[in-house]
C-alpha cells in the first residue's frame, strides 16, 4: 500500500473515530455504540497512534453497558499504549476515564490514585483544562464518599479559579455538583442564591443535552427549599424537575426524582418514605449501582435510629454491608461499617453489637493494617491493651485502645460492649474541645476485636504528678482545666462518672501545658439507658453512684473535690487545705448529691487559691 493510500485510511478512521467521539459525548445509547466501536478497534492497528484513543472510548461505553471489569482493562491498555507512542493528551483522558470507573464502583482510593496521574499527566503536557476536570472528578469521588466539606470546597475552587479553561457542559455540571454538595452540608439558602443563576444561564446557553443538567438543578433546589421548610417551594420545584423526565421509565432520571422525593418526605416527617427508600435500594441489583443503593440504605438507616427503630435500622446496614462486600468494595464496606459504630448507630452499639456474628461481619476483610500502623504499646489494664499507632489517612499519631471478646464470658463482653457504646455516645455528643480527647474512629477486625481511635494526648497522666509529693502551684492549674472539660460535658448533658488523676493527660503545650479528660467507658449520657451502675474507682466514687442510683453531674464535682484534697491530705500527708477553697472541697465532698457546689463556684475557688497571695 502507497503511503498516500495510508494516509488517506488513517484519515478515514480518524474522522470515524471523531464522529463516535462526538456521539460518546452526547451521551448516545451505548447498546448503539459498542458494535460500531468494536468494529472500528479491529480496523485500527496495534501500532496505529489512534489506538489508544480507540480503547479509550471502547472502555467508556463498555463502562456505561454496567461492564467495570470490561472497562478497565481497555482503559488501561489505551494508557499503556498512549505511553509508548508518548500521547500526554491521551494519557491524561484514559487516566481520567479510570477514576471515573473507580468512582462509580465507590473505589475512593484507587481512583484517587487514577486521578492523581491525571494531574501529573495534565500538567506535563500544560493542559490546563484537564486539571480542571481531574479536580472536578476529585470532587465528585469526595460527593460519592459524602465527604462533602471536602466536595464543595473542590467544586467552588474549579467554578471560580479558571472557570474558562473548562468546556460549558462541564462547568455546569460542576456548578450543580456544588449545589448537591451544599445541600449535604445543610446550608440551604446559599444553594437558593445558586439555583437561580445556574438556571438562567442554563436557560440562556445553546448547550446540547442540557435538559439532564436543568433537571438535576430544580432536585436540587426542592431539597433546598424542603431544608428551609418551605414545602410548597418544594413541591413546585420537584414538579419542574418532573415535567422535564424522559418518557422511557426505565432511564434513572426517574429513579433519581423518586429519591428526591422521598427525602422531601422525610422533611415533612412522613415516614412511608423509608419504604420508598428501601424499594428504590431493591432496585439498584446492577454491581455498578452498590454505591447508590447503599447510600439509600444509609439515608433510611438513620431515620430509623432516631425513631426508636434499631434493629430495623441494623438490618438494613447490614444488607449494605453484605451488598459492598459482595461486589468487593471494601472501602464503601468500611464506610458502611463506620455509619454502624460511629454514626447512629453508636448511640446503638448495645443493639448492633449483642452476638459476635455481628461483630465478625461488621470485621469482614477488613484489616486493621489498611487503617493504622502500631508503634509502640503504652498501657495494658482491664479495659484492655493501649497503643500508640500511625493513623495512614493522614498520617497523624494517634492513641489505640484494643478492646477484645474473645476471653470473655458473655456478661462481661455485655460489659464491654456498653463501655465502648459510652465511648461513642460521649463521641456523638459533646462538640470538639481541646480539654477533651477526641474519639477518631472505631475499628473492628473478623476475630471480635474493637479499636477506639482517639487523638493520641503526648504528656504523663495528672496521676504521676501527685507523687511523691504534689505540688499545688503546679496542679491547681490543671484542675481547673478539668473544672473547665467538665462544664462542657455537663452542658451537654454527660456525666464522666469516672474522674480521677489517671484519666486527666497533661498536653505538652504553650503558653503553658493543659489537663485533658480521657477514657469515657463508664460515661453516662442523660436519655440513655443505664447498664454499668455502680461502677467506678472506689477512692473517688461518688455515695450515690456506688449505691446504684441515678447520677447527676454532682457525681463527677465529688470526684473532682477528692482529687483536690489529695493534694494536701492524701496518701497518709497532713497538710491544711487553704481558705477558701477548703471550705468549698468539704461541700464538694458532702454525701448529699444536692448539697454540693456548682462548678463555677469550684473554679472560682481554684483560681483563688492559684492568686499569688494564697499560694
Amino acid at each position: 500500500m502507497s503511503i498516500e493510500m495510508e494516509a488517506d485510511q488513517d484519515a478515514g478512521l480518524e474522522a470515524a473515530l471523531d464522529a463516535i467521539e462526538a456521539r460518546v459525548d452526547a451521551r448516545q445509547s451505548p447498546k448503539n455504540l459498542a458494535p460500531e466501536l468494536r468494529e472500528l478497534v479491529e480496523r485500527i492497528g496495534a501500532d496505529s497512534p489512534l489506538r489508544p484513543r480507540a480503547l479509550r472510548l471502547r472502555g467508556i461505553v463498555s463502562n456505561r453497558l454496567k461492564d467495570p471489569k470490561k472497562a478497565l482493562a481497555y482503559l488501561h491498555q489505551a494508557r499503556q499504549v498512549a505511553i509508548t507512542h508518548d500521547n500526554l493528551a491521551e494519557i491524561v483522558k484514559a487516566a481520567r476515564e479510570i477514576a471515573v470507573v473507580h468512582a462509580w464502583r465507590g473505589e475512593d482510593r484507587h481512583a484517587a490514585l487514577a486521578l492523581l496521574h491525571t494531574v501529573a499527566f495534565a500538567y506535563l503536557a500544560n493542559d490546563h483544562a484537564a486539571i480542571a476536570s481531574a479536580l472536578g472528578d476529585a470532587g465528585r469521588i469526595e460527593l460519592e464518599a459524602q465527604r462533602f466539606e471536602e466536595a464543595a470546597r473542590l467544586f467552588r475552587l474549579v467554578a471560580n479559579k479558571d472557570p474558562q479553561t473548562l468546556p460549558p457542559r462541564e462547568l455546569f455540571r460542576v456548578r450543580v455538583n456544588l449545589c448537591q454538595a451544599m445541600n449535604r452540608l445543610g446550608v440551604y439558602a446559599e444553594v437558593l442564591k445558586y439555583t437561580a443563576p445556574l438556571l438562567a444561564d442554563l436557560a440562556a446557553h445553546s448547550l446540547e443535552k442540557k435538559q439532564r443538567l436543568v433537571f438535576l438543578t430544580h432536585l436540587e433546589e426542592a431539597r433546598a427549599h424542603a431544608g428551609l421548610r418551605n414545602h410548597e417551594a418544594a413541591a413546585a420545584s420537584l414538579a419542574r424537575a418532573r415535567e422535564l423526565l424522559p418518557e422511557d421509565q426505565n432511564e434513572f432520571d426517574h429513579d433519581e426524582a423518586k429519591e428526591a422525593e422521598a427525602e422531601l418526605k422525610l422533611a415533612r416527617e412522613d415516614w412511608t418514605a423509608i419504604e420508598d427508600l428501601k424499594r428504590l435500594a431493591k432496585r439498584y441489583t446492577d454491581p455498578s449501582l452498590t454505591v447508590r443503593a447503599a447510600n439509600l440504605r444509609i439515608v433510611a438507616a438513620r431515620v430509623l435510629f432516631r425513631t426508636g427503630q434499631a434493629i430495623e435500622a441494623g438490618i438494613l446496614l447490614g444488607e449494605a454491608l453484605r451488598e459492598a462486600i459482595k461486589a468487593g468494595l471494601p472501602d464503601l464496606a468500611q464506610r458502611i461499617r463506620k455509619e454502624m459504630l460511629e454514626g447512629d448507630g453508636a448511640k446503638h452499639l448495645d443493639t448492633m453489637l449483642k452476638e459476635k456474628a455481628v461483630i465478625e461481619a461488621i470485621g469482614g476483610e477488613w484489616s486493621i493494617e489498611r487503617q493504622l500502623i502500631r508503634v509502640e504499646l503504652l498501657g495494658e489494664g482491664g479495659g484492655g491493651k493501649v497503643y500508640r499507632a500511625i493513623d495512614l489517612r493522614d498520617g497523624q499519631e494517634v492513641a489505640v485502645k484494643e478492646v477484645s471478646f474473645a476471653a470473655h464470658d458473655s456478661e462481661k463482653r455485655k460489659q464491654i460492649i456498653e463501655t465502648v457504646r459510652n465511648e461513642y455516645a460521649v463521641a456523638v455528643t459533646l462538640p470538639e474541645t481541646p480539654s477533651i480527647a477526641k474519639v477518631r474512629g472505631l475499628l473492628s477486625d473478623p476475630g471480635g476485636t474493637l479499636y477506639i481511635v482517639q487523638d493520641l494526648v503526648k504528656g504523663s497522666s495528672l496521676g504521676k504528678l501527685y507523687a511523691p509529693e504534689p505540688q499545688p502551684a503546679k496542679l491547681l492549674p490543671f484542675l481547673i482545666d478539668v473544672a473547665d472539660a467538665l462544664a462542657v460535658l455537663h452542658a451537654s448533658h454527660v456525666v464522666h462518672r469516672d474522674l480521677k488523676p489517671d484519666n486527666v493527660m497533661i498536653r505538652k503545650a504553650r503558653p503553658r501545658d493543659q489537663a485533658v479528660l480521657i477514657d469515657f467507658g463508664i460515661a453516662f449520657v442523660d436519655g440513655h439507658e443505664d447498664t454499668l451502675k455502680r461502677y467506678g474507682t472506689p477512692r473517688y466514687i461518688a455515695p450515690e453512684q456506688a449505691k446504684g442510683d441515678k447520677v447527676e453531674p454532682s457525681a463527677d464535682i465529688y470526684a473532682l473535690g477528692q482529687m483536690i484534697a489529695e493534694i494536701w491530705v492524701g496518701e497518709g500527708r497532713k497538710g491544711v487545705i487553704p481558705k477558701p477553697l477548703g471550705a468549698i472541697v468539704e461541700q464538694m465532698l458532702a454525701r448529699d448529691a444536692g448539697k454540693r457546689p456548682p462548678l463555677d463556684a469550684v473554679k472560682a475557688a481554684l483560681i483563688s487559691c492559684c492568686a499569688p497571695s494564697k499560694s
